[in-house]
């Protein structure tokens, strides 16, 4: 079997995401900006708030847990309006 880098893109071949992909990656990074800028102050403890200060994102093992509740409030807001 042949790949070319149409079906197996290469570190230097250029990748470009589907419009679809597009707005989901808009839609994450401003979850991402809600969270950091008005869900963590309101909700995390000074540990939480001493690492987001420091840089840490939202993979950060002591992170994850909020965010991952914030998530879950994000989607049942957004189920109420449906």
């Amino acid at each position: 079997m042949h790949v070319t880098p149409r079906t197996c893109p290469g570190p230097g071949d250029l990748w470009q995401l589907t419009p679809s992909e597009e707005q989901r990656q808009e839609e994450y990074e401003g979850l991402i900006e809600k969270f950091f800028d008005q869900y963590l102050p309101e909700y995390g403890n000074e540990r939480i708030i001493e690492l987001a200060e420091a840089g840490e994102d939202e993979r950060h093992p002591e992170i994850v847990p909020i965010f991952d509740e914030f998530l879950k409030e994000q989607k049942r807001l957004d189920e109420l309006w449906l």
